[in-house]
């Protein structure tokens, strides 16, 4: 019902169950932290945690507007429950201007809680803190906004690596008051490549829809065929730098290697369902429900294979 009397619940317009992308390195960057100071710093979790959900909000809500003002997102495309979008705003067109006051009050919400962070950490963080806030702020925003519209211009997936890897797990570690440490910077990239699994997914299946709307991520620049490649290519960079974390970094590290089960299991029946595709089909859906299994799988063992490794230490 376009605009009818049943509206939207605050969890649909933040996406809430997509918050979970955000909850994974926080989490991930807290216990190494632990792990290499050997002590736990529960209002620095707590104020970490919620600044990484203001901004993730923020991240959600924004994406949703400027896609829907800008016609990357449309009736199609809301069909998915693996889409890059809600379709809120399409059903319910009324509620723009709540969804901006949600946004603006998510860097709000994420603002003070890093002014308040700022007490229970090391005065040197002070400075790598608001770099790595600023710049969050910015990539939530800016992600689809005009004019930088970074996932229109090819930039949206780097944009997504940093920003739920070493801008999530720096900021974990913050909290913990670590700053740069060597463990930490070489997980930070597993889970930004962990979230592309889902935003590369999500491309793929909104491709047809992207592209008439102007959104030329990279795999509308690349076409259908050739972003299967690139698919296993992201998988492929999530578990080399994984197996290069657990032999060269940590130690005993042996318990993340549960983190390949998924991946052992489900890849082959993704690309063997992928290879025979020429073209976007409705298939494709299916596809990605196997790629979301993959993902909270890979995203859940590897919590659970860091804090084993905390406890063998």
């Amino acid at each position: 019902m376009n605009g009818g009397e049943f509206k939207p619940s605050i969890l649909e317009m933040i996406r809430a169950p997509f918050l979970f992308a955000i909850v994974v390195p926080l989490i991930s960057g807290t216990i190494v932290s632990v792990k290499i100071s050997n002590s736990f710093e529960p209002l620095g979790f707590v104020l970490v945690f919620i600044i990484g959900i203001s901004l993730h909000i923020t991240t959600n809500v924004y994406n949703d507007i400027y896609d829907t003002l800008q016609g990357a997102d449309n009736d199609k495309s809301k069909k998915s429950e693996f889409s890059g979008g809600s379709g809120v705003i399409l059903d319910h067109p009324d509620i723009l201007s709540k969804m901006y006051m949600i946004a603006r009050s998510g860097i709000i919400v994420g603002l003070s809680s890093t002014v308040l962070l700022m007490f229970f950490i090391d005065r040197t963080l002070w400075l790598p803190l608001w770099v790595l806030v600023t710049i969050s702020i910015f990539l939530s925003k800016y992600y689809t906004a005009g004019p930088i519209k970074l996932a229109y211009r090819g930039m949206g997936e780097l944009a997504v690596v940093i920003g739920f890897g070493p801008l999530a797990i720096l900021l974990s570690g913050f909290g913990q008051n670590i700053g740069f440490h060597p463990i930490l910077l070489s997980i930070s990239p597993i889970t930004g490549f962990g979230t592309l699994f889902i935003v590369w997914m999500g491309q793929m299946v909104d491709l047809p829809t992207d592209v008439k709307g102007g959104k030329k991520g990279l795999v509308a620049r690349l076409g259908f065929s050739r972003s299967k490649y690139g698919l296993m290519g992201v998988h492929f960079l999530a578990l080399a730098n994984l197996l290069l974390v657990i032999v060269l970094f940590l130690n005993p590290g042996w318990p993340l290697f549960v983190v390949f089960v998924p991946h052992a299991y489900l890849i082959p029946k993704i690309w063997f369902e992928l290879k025979g595709m020429k073209c976007h089909r409705s298939k494709i859906h299916y596809i990605s429900k196997l790629n979301f299994k993959l993902y909270v799988s890979f995203s859940i063992l590897l919590m659970l294979g860091l804090g084993m490794d905390l406890l063998l230490m």
